[in-house]
């Protein structure tokens, strides 16, 4: 006899943990997480920065993102200088939509200690865009003019500002673009706490798990073959990450518009605290995490799912952060890996039903932010399913806006 559940969640990364968590708020609900892991989950790539005006601007990869695809044009014959970077702003929803689920998280980590006795380690460090020139300037000033609105979220560093607050950054730099509300928490650790938490609250966890096909009846799914079973249900939520398009074929036979693209990672060894901030540049970010070892990022690379490493790309990380902070330079790499994180043609996440597919919702395609918008998604979701209205217009989110 098949097992059956109101809600099978397919994908247990951050989003498909998070969505299994606020789930399991409603005793009632049956739910089922599976999850496979792959070499190179979208976790992996993460620094577990909580930067909503800061993705929402470019910064961080879109920077660097930018600055490799000018040097390639140029290299292949473009011109003798790149052209201008111009990291573009994502649309106003997309601040509110960052915005909402980051205020969400000081909540979320007391609940998690009080209730469960797990801890993501939340910390209030702010990101600042180091300046070096000019054109660091200019940029920056794009930034803060482009969003008046959320001015407030800044600050502007003169030098000896920015070197009484940082006093190990280079002596190259000219100043600082800060982003006050822009914090960060550990990503492994948060996406443990989600599985952990939703597991105390009842729900079944199939780990080292391969959806092998979707079974349905006309339009409607029914449910998930396993290996050795198949689970009934009465609503899949594909949170399938950069191989959701897997889940979607199996589901209604069509693939989701996400690829695969990967981000390369330097971890430095254990060091005292220098940094009181995560830091952005033009060549890479940085993030002292809480064990005292700076995650270094990231690469934006178009490779389809290799999750290979290359020396080219870590040494440009490796460089970006000496320049920055040249302490650096007689630091040790710890540990190098890349991720692989679920774009979409926009950047924005895949949220809520499918037209013409009952039984059916998406939660994926979060790219550089599933960290960020883990929360909101998993309160939009469980929305959702109570037929209440989501905390967002969901609108902007849903596949068909791709028609």
């Amino acid at each position: 006899m098949n097992k059956s559940y109101d809600i099978i969640i397919a994908g247990g990364g951050v989003i498909g943990s998070a969505v299994a968590y606020f789930l399991s708020q409603d005793n009632e609900l049956s739910i089922a997480l599976i999850d496979k892991k792959r070499v190179g989950n979208a976790t992996r790539a993460s620094a577990g920065g909580l930067w909503p005006i800061g993705e929402s601007v470019g910064l961080g990869c879109g920077v660097i993102f930018f600055k490799t695809l000018s040097r390639t044009i140029a290299e292949a014959g473009g011109g003798n200088a790149p052209p201008i970077l111009r990291p573009h702003t994502m649309p106003e929803f997309f601040f509110d939509f960052c915005l909402k689920s980051n205020a969400m998280f000081p909540g979320l980590a007391q609940e998690m200690k009080e209730k469960y006795g797990l801890d993501f380690f939340l910390e209030k460090t702010g990101l600042k865009f180091i300046m070096y020139d000019d054109n660091d300037l200019i940029y920056a000033r794009q930034i803060a003019d482009s969003i008046p609105r959320f001015k407030h979220h800044l600050q502007w560093l003169d030098v000896n500002e920015l070197r009484e607050d940082e006093p190990h950054v280079s002596r190259e730099s000219i100043g600082a673009l800060q982003f006050l509300h822009d914090d960060q928490l550990n990503p492994f650790m948060l996406s443990e706490c989600y599985r952990e938490a939703s597991r105390q609250n009842g729900v079944d966890l199939y780990l080292e798990t391969t959806v092998l096909d979707v079974t349905g009846s006309g339009t409607r799914v029914t449910g998930v073959t396993l290996e050795n079973q198949t689970l009934d249900c009465s609503l899949l939520i594909n949170a399938g990450g950069s191989w959701a398009s897997e889940i979607s074929c199996m589901a209604y036979g069509e693939p989701l518009p996400i690829k695969p693209v990967k981000g390369q990672i330097v971890l430095s060894e254990t060091m005292p605290k220098i940094l009181n901030s995560c830091l952005s540049t033009s060549d890479c970010y940085m993030a002292q995490k809480d064990n005292g070892e700076i995650l270094i990022g990231s690469t934006t690379e178009e490779t389809g799912f290799d999750a290979s490493v290359t020396i080219n790309e870590l040494r440009g990380l490796a460089e970006g952060a000496v320049k920055c902070v040249p302490l650096l330079k007689d630091v040790n790499i710890k540990r190098t890996w890349a991720g692989i994180r679920p774009g979409t043609p926009d950047e924005i996440p895949i949220l809520g039903p499918v037209s013409g597919v009952d039984g059916y919702m998406n939660a994926c395609g979060h790219f550089r932010t599933g960290i960020l918008t883990s929360a909101i998604t998993g309160e939009i979701l469980s929305a959702l399913v109570h037929g209440t209205n989501p905390p967002v217009d969901l609108a902007p989110f849903l596949l068909s806006r791709f028609s």
